[in-house]
């Protein structure tokens, strides 16, 4: 559980929600072929997310990287509040589509 405070109280977020969460926005990314592993850690109130992609052949991979990182770590923060302090991005395995 990750434990939100402010003076209204305290909210705890599962974190098999924000695995959920990531998942699902890792994977609507455009160029994300799959997704290998998704590592989640809390420290001090901080969250750090560790994400094994594949990606599809042809695509800028510096771009996709950094449209997942920035998707993840906005929509954690708006939608949970969470504190998102890094997004690390190991790509795995470029998925060809040739026939």
């Amino acid at each position: 559980m990750i434990g939100i405070s402010n003076h209204l109280g305290t909210i705890k977020i599962s974190k098999r929600y924000l695995l959920k969460l990531v998942t699902s926005l890792t994977e609507s990314c455009f160029g994300v072929a799959g997704l290998n592993d998704v590592e989640i850690s809390e420290d001090s109130g901080a969250v750090d997310v560790k994400l094994s992609i594949k990606i599809t052949d042809n695509v800028n991979l510096p771009a996709i990287a950094h449209a997942v990182s920035h998707k993840v770590s906005y929509v954690l923060t708006n939608q949970t509040g969470v504190n998102v302090r890094s997004v690390v991005i190991r790509t795995d395995d470029i998925m060809s589509w040739d026939i």
